[in-house]
């Protein structure tokens, strides 16, 4: 029985050999795949989404637009200069208030052998002027103004007489007007006009009084600039330079033509 035992244990050892070196074998890992495991969906994790995933669009959801798009430049719409400063097409309403300068009035008395000359003082010309622009450079208005000055002297051949006096004159034009508008709240005009004055002129002195009235005809030139202050609405400053040709004054003779320049400064209301 113990030969029996020596023959077995051999073999035993031999077969537990083995086993533990087919369990123990190495394997080969390059060749070994193991699939990934997916868990099943939970029922109350429907919608959520993990961290760095992106989310997916619901057939209803627009998709999104690239946020370079808004930073590529676009064109640029045109101004309308309307919003800004106002309508220059219309009607509108001028007025306006300045200094002006009459030059003297020189001329022969009697039977031209006399030389006469007025020397008058800085007066003031006020203005009304409605008009209407039929396109934003051009305009078509009437005016009305009145201008005083006074009188310094009279001259008479070679001698100077101070006394008092005064020179009204009231011109009724029909004026044309350019103008130039620019992207800015300035804009510049100039313009020439033409019609009748009434005019009154009355002197006197320590030896002579001298008083007259007629009507004359007279042009007018304009030059100034605007700047609209709101929409709608300009201050304007303006040089104006109204000329009587022919002087029809009772018992003068051939005279100079008559010029009398004005600054003003005024307001222009387009509606």
């Amino acid at each position: 029985m113990l030969s029996s035992l020596l023959l077995i244990l051999p073999a035993t050892a031999q077969t537990t050999s083995e086993v533990v070196t087919l369990r123990t074998a190495p394997s080969d890992s390059t060749n070994l795949t193991i699939p990934p495991t997916t868990p099943s969906p939970r029922p109350e994790d429907t919608g959520i989404v993990p961290i760095g995933t992106p989310s997916p669009l619901s057939q209803d959801q627009p998709a999104p637009t690239s946020s370079t798009s808004a930073l590529l430049p676009t064109a640029e719409e045109p101004r309308n200069m309307d919003e800004f400063f106002g309508s220059h097409e219309g009607f509108n309403f001028r007025t306006a208030a300045g200094v002006t300068l009459q030059q003297p009035l020189s001329a022969r008395l009697g039977n031209q052998t006399i030389y006469s000359k007025t020397v008058f003082n800085p007066g003031a010309r006020y203005d009304f002027q409605p008009s209407y622009n039929f396109t934003d450079w051009f305009r078509l208005g009437a005016e009305a103004a009145f201008i005083y000055n006074s009188v310094h002297s009279s001259v008479f051949g070679n001698d100077t007489r101070y006394g008092t006096g005064s020179f009204y004159q009231i011109p009724l034009l029909l004026n044309a007007t350019f103008h130039y508008v620019s992207d800015t709240p300035f804009s510049a005009y100039w313009g020439a006009g033409a019609g009748g004055a009434w005019q009154h002129l009355q002197t006197g002195t320590e030896i002579s009084a001298y008083s007259t009235t007629n009507w004359n005809f007279v042009w007018q030139a304009t030059l100034g600039v605007n700047w609209t202050v709101i929409p709608g609405l300009d201050l304007d400053l303006g040089y104006k330079c109204l000329s009587t040709p022919n002087t029809n004054f009772n018992g003068f003779g051939p005279s100079k033509p008559l010029f009398n320049h004005t600054a003003e400064l005024g307001l222009v209301w387009r509606f």
